[in-house]
């Protein structure tokens, strides 16, 4: 099984950050808000995108996290590296965003685990995802998930981002999403498989949206 690599160049929520600017922030300092800002934002943004795979939430999620980081800062208890407490922060509002969203439109009935056979009925017509080789570099063929991420069901998109790009544990997810983690991995396990019958085993790495 390929994990989904993140390219290096992406920023991540394990930047190191010191104690004595988490410590004006805490005191309210705004010009230490501002650097954790920067130093994050775009991490928030991409985490909240690939969940999301809608600009409209990613901006939301960022300015609603910011803004709890905030108001919450002060309960930090410096337990887990900074950026992780933010990257928990921001897949709360990513997921409290799209329960909001199943308020006001109707739910699609399309089974979490059917969407793999029905997907596969779509490759073998020629609408699936596509591949494209990578001459440059003589790696093999990267799968565009771009394109997958986003036709994905919300529950399968997210259960998949949060393990294979977020590294959060099957039972941390089950949690999150209000599942078993039996589920979690039933949908991981299919995605795969999927993949691998449709698409053959390329190294895959998702084009994450760029804030």
């Amino acid at each position: 099984m390929h994990a989904l690599n993140i390219p290096s160049k992406n920023p991540t929520f394990s930047q190191t950050v010191s104690a004595g600017l988490v410590e004006k922030a805490m005191a309210g300092d705004m010009n230490a808000h501002s650097e954790l800002y920067r130093m994050f934002s775009k991490a928030v943004f991409n985490l909240a995108y690939g969940i999301c795979r809608n600009r409209e939430c990613a901006e939301d999620v960022l300015h609603n996290s910011f803004i709890k980081l905030i108001n919450k800062i002060n309960s930090f208890e410096n337990r887990a590296p900074f950026g992780m407490w933010l990257r928990q922060l921001a897949v709360n509002e990513a997921l409290m965003y799209l329960r909001g969203q199943k308020k006001h439109k109707a739910a699609v009935g399309v089974d979490d685990f059917s969407y793999f056979e029905q997907a596969a009925d779509s490759f073998n017509r020629g609408t699936a995802v596509s591949l494209h080789a990578d001459k440059t570099s003589g790696h093999h063929d990267q799968l565009d998930l771009n394109r997958i991420l986003s036709r994905l069901p919300e529950n399968v998109r997210v259960v998949l981002w949060l393990k294979e790009v977020e590294g959060y544990t099957h039972e941390e997810i089950a949690t999150l999403v209000d599942k078993t983690p039996s589920y979690s991995k039933s949908i991981v396990l299919r995605a795969y498989k999927y993949l691998r019958e449709n698409a053959g085993t390329p190294p895959l790495s998702p084009s994450i949206g760029k804030h």
